[in-house]
């Protein structure tokens, strides 16, 4: 008789089997694992690409508890196609005084004002604001209000507003999801590139199945995973959960082979196991009553709704399941010589602000809200408000920061970050003016402010704002 078959020498080795080169350090045994979304990921070489470089290093230090962060929820709503923030809040001079004329920004030339947050200006005909106002007629009291004038380049996506990179860096993540994005194929989630720091790859939420559909192996990756590779990843985990686990966990005297292997093994399970109430506001026993009033959704609502997507984004950035989220709504290049276009995208964009604040009440969460675009509009010139929007106009573009605490308004030092000049321009010679990197880089400072860790920025953001100017963009006390 001849010798036993040995089966073992036909086995395709697991490095093989998912991409690998042959593990020949400790660094390439911690690649062959990967742990779930809810902290941070460890992947194979052919998925690293998708991942910022600081993600992979931090993998020899995770476990499987959760990543709950303690920092504010941080949102962003991006208004794709050049905005006329300028022209609802009311920008104002150096001096904290009004410019010589609103000519070329719809408004006249001299508006009239109301105002709103704790005597902050905005434009009596401002539609953002009317939105806001009806949307959040509980949270808008707590709320403060912060602009920041920023030239930017029109309709592109090139601009350097994205936040995300910097507030996660800082630590905030989620419980069971990665940051949530709107738009496909961006680092970011919405139509601008990222500043200083390249956010993890987002979750895209197009559809509500976006997100219950996160809940498993592939989620760790978002929607950066073709098929066959969110195939391959399942595959790998279920092996790795039976007779790799042992052969890894062998590799070093640490347990923290071991400790992967069943985050992804058995975490990733019980996760599955919540099923879509961990993340369906409409499912939360305690506020998705008031959730469905504030958005219009109801459990017949479709998954594609936007009313739903933002509800659902919104709700799991508040209540820590996801890390940021990034919202974004479209058709705001509406220079289409008439105001009624842009009034109405206006308004809409306000609303969404509002249900977002509104949300952050009813749970009783703080929030924090940056609202950017890219590029602006200029309106005809005339001394009479109202004039239609005529062009793009970068040059007088605009950001905002809101921070809702539901203990009452926060203390701001002031409602503005720069100055407009005469010219109706942002000041390019402030250091936010003509920078749209530099204003990311502030409103994370602002952010910082807030969460009380303002130390954490020269370490993140250091080189793109001084220590000397740090004090001169951060407005929340």
């Amino acid at each position: 008789m001849g010798q036993p078959k040995d089966d073992k020498k036909n086995e395709v080795p697991m490095w093989v089997k998912t991409g690998h080169g042959k593990p020949v350090s400790r660094r390439d045994f911690l690649a062959a694992g990967i742990i779930p979304f809810a902290a941070t990921m460890v992947a194979p070489r052919w998925l690293q690409l998708l991942l910022p470089e600081n993600q992979a290093s931090a993998a020899t230090s995770v476990n499987c508890a959760s990543g709950s962060s303690g920092m504010i929820p941080f949102v962003t709503l991006n208004l794709s196609g050049g905005a006329a923030l300028q022209a609802n809040f009311l920008p104002m001079d150096k001096n904290g005084s009004m410019l010589p004329s609103y000519n070329v920004m719809g408004l006249g030339k001299a508006p009239a004002m109301q105002t709103e947050f704790g005597n902050v200006p905005f434009a009596g005909v401002s539609q953002f604001l009317v939105g806001l106002r009806a949307a959040a007629p509980n949270a808008i009291a707590k709320t403060a209000f912060v602009a920041m004038p920023v030239q930017s380049r029109d309709d592109s996506s090139a601009n350097k507003f994205g936040a995300t990179g910097m507030v996660a860096k800082m630590g905030l993540v989620g419980s069971l999801l990665p940051n949530l994005g709107a738009r496909p194929n961006s680092i970011t989630g919405i139509s601008q590139d990222y500043a200083v720091v390249a956010p993890p790859a987002p979750l895209t939420v197009n559809s509500f199945n976006n997100l219950t559909g996160s809940l498993g192996y592939a989620a760790a990756l978002g929607s950066s995973m073709n098929q066959n590779q969110k195939i391959a990843l399942a595959k790998m985990i279920a092996n790795l959960s039976n007779s790799q686990s042992v052969k890894l966990a062998a590799v070093q005297t640490e347990s923290q082979i071991q400790n992967v292997v069943e985050c992804a093994g058995i975490k990733n399970q019980d996760l599955l196991a919540q099923g879509t109430g961990a993340v369906d506001p409409r499912q939360d026993a305690a506020v998705g009553g008031q959730l469905n009033t504030i958005w219009g959704t109801t459990a017949n609502t479709s998954a594609s709704s936007q009313s739903l997507i933002f509800n659902a984004m919104t709700y799991n950035a508040l209540k820590g399941t996801c890390g940021s989220a990034s919202l974004e709504l479209g058709g705001y290049d509406y220079h289409d010589n008439t105001r009624t276009t842009g009034d109405a995208a206006d308004l809409k964009a306000g609303t969404a602000v509002g249900q977002i604040l509104e949300s952050a009440n009813a749970m009783g969460k703080p929030v924090f809200i940056y609202v950017c675009s890219d590029g602006s509009v200029s309106s005809a010139q005339s001394d009479n408000p109202g004039a239609p929007w005529a062009s793009d106009r970068g040059t007088a573009g605009m950001a905002y920061m809101l921070y809702f605490n539901p203990a009452g308004r926060p203390a701001t030092t002031g409602y503005q970050v720069g100055q407009f000049t005469a010219g109706q321009v942002a000041d390019d010679t402030f250091v936010t003016g003509a920078s749209p990197e530099a204003a990311a880089a502030a409103v994370f400072a602002n952010y910082l402010q807030v969460n009380k860790r303002p130390d954490l920025f020269a370490g993140v953001a250091g080189s793109i704002i001084t220590s000397t100017q740090l004090p001169t963009v951060i407005k929340f006390a």
